[in-house]
């Protein structure tokens, strides 16, 4: 696990990613989340490239949909399966996943970007019957972290396995966000494991995967990596773009 911020990229970071990350980067409106998107891209690229010894800029990252062919499906190395990655992120906090020979997902929000209405109304249409009574339930100063810890469990699996949000709530059923996370129910034969992550104060987060899980989970602060790279690489890109 790899985790950034933001405000650690610079404009030299634009030379790590590939063409269609600027063209995904081109966009989006906003400077913010164009900046988080660099970020998630440039740390996968270091991390990715570095292990498999190859230019970041030059890995092919293929993100292929498998339903309509269209490029914002699940990402992955389009030339090894020996590593998979995940990248998710949330107001200033930056994360990305990478797993060896195995599937995995991650995701990572922050608590209390809905005002009530609006978390009552989501939680009916994306929780399962059971996880969105739960929450429900709970006094509703404690709603907004349940319901954040059902989203990123969810989100997490769903990435693992590639099937976004197309999954309808009942095809993909977790345990109450009070008890421990696992997968009670959903459309598919692979196993899947599920892990709460530690994360950033105000931020909550969750890993899962495909088959057997790792023995382990390392947490690394990817800021020192880009701070380390934008020195290296510091001078006139013509890749750069600096944000607004």
């Amino acid at each position: 696990m790899w985790w950034a911020r933001p405000d650690d990229v610079r404009p030299e970071h634009d030379a790590l990613l590939g063409e269609a990350d600027l063209a995904r980067r081109a966009r989006l409106a906003r400077p913010a989340d164009r900046q988080r998107m660099t970020a998630g891209a440039a740390v996968a690229r270091l991390v990715l490239g570095t292990a498999l010894g190859t230019s970041p800029a030059d890995l092919r990252i293929d993100r292929t949909c498998p339903t309509c062919g269209s490029p914002h499906g699940r990402p992955r190395l389009a030339d090894t399966d020996r590593l998979d990655f995940s990248i998710s992120h949330s107001a200033h906090c930056v994360v990305v996943a990478v797993l060896p020979g195995g599937r995995v997902g991650v995701d990572v929000e922050e608590v209390g970007r809905f005002a009530p209405g609006e978390l009552e109304e989501l939680a009916a249409c994306a929780l399962s019957d059971a996880e969105h009574e739960h929450v429900a339930r709970l006094p509703a100063a404690a709603q907004p972290c349940a319901f954040t810890v059902c989203w990123v469990r969810r989100e997490a699996v769903l990435k693992a396995t590639g099937q976004g949000l197309d999954v309808p709530p009942e095809g993909l059923v977790l345990t109450s966000p009070s008890a421990p996370p696992r997968v009670l129910h959903r459309d598919g034969r692979e196993p899947v494991w599920l892990r709460d992550l530690p994360a950033p104060a105000g931020f909550i987060a969750a890993l899962a995967g495909l088959g057997t899980p790792p023995d382990d989970v390392v947490h690394r602060d990817a800021g020192p990596l880009l701070r380390q790279t934008s020195r290296r690489s510091s001078g006139p890109t013509t890749r750069s773009h600096r944000y607004p």
